[in-house]
């Protein structure tokens, strides 16, 4: 999936500078959440070669590379009103 994507599909840009990381570059990543227990979690900007984003959430160790299951996840969450 892009970047572009997760944005459309209402994912908040979280970025961290080297001020704060301790890293040599600023980098950036993006979070939807779905109230205070969880989260999807997109991979970092510098992990993320030809604009080939991923995303894993809270307690789910494999990632999710194709937006469409992403927007079933989101709707199935809309639908149980956990959103």
């Amino acid at each position: 999936m892009t970047e572009e994507e997760l944005i459309e599909e209402g994912f908040e840009r979280i970025d961290i500078l080297i001020e704060e990381s301790g890293d040599k570059t600023d980098y950036h990543y993006y979070i939807f959440s779905f109230g205070n227990d969880f989260n999807l979690y997109s991979s970092e900007n510098t992990d993320s070669p030809g604009n080939k984003w991923r995303v894993t959430f809270d307690e789910f160790s494999d990632n999710i590379t194709d937006i469409e299951d992403i927007q079933v996840l989101i709707a199935l969450f809309k639908k149980w009103k956990v959103i």
